[in-house]
């Protein structure tokens, strides 16, 4: 009976800190937005390639910071407490374009598809 009132603490506590950690909180008079965006990778030969390509993206983009996000994205961000809020959102994808280039080779595209946020002064 022990064991299951731990667990069931330990994962209330676990439930509830994560959503502390979820977002970064930016105190003052400061709006949220979300924005989503699809960007492109390189042409692949194959689908699998082309699923690589956008996979590794996609990892270079969740290790950046807030402020190298904002420059990746381009964000038109004044503060250092702006730049920094910027963060990719929980539901990113990868899905192929298939193109036929000018040899009459099929080509594939991997595109990323992703959600970021970011907090900006009213």
């Amino acid at each position: 009976m022990k064991t299951i009132k731990n667990t069931l603490l330990a994962s209330t506590m676990v439930i509830f800190s994560a959503t502390a950690f979820a977002a970064p909180v930016v105190y003052g008079d400061y709006s949220e937005h979300s924005t989503n965006k699809t960007i492109k990778t390189a042409a692949a030969d194959s689908k699998e390639a082309a699923y690589q390509l956008g996979l590794e993206k996609l990892n270079l983009l969740k290790a950046k910071s807030g402020t190298e996000l904002n420059n990746e994205f381009a964000l038109q961000l004044g503060s250092l407490k702006e730049k920094n809020s910027v963060t990719l959102n929980d539901n990113a994808n990868i899905t192929l374009q298939e193109v036929m280039n000018e040899q009459g080779q099929l080509v594939y595209t991997g595109l990323v598809n992703i959600t970021y946020s970011y907090y900006q002064a009213n």
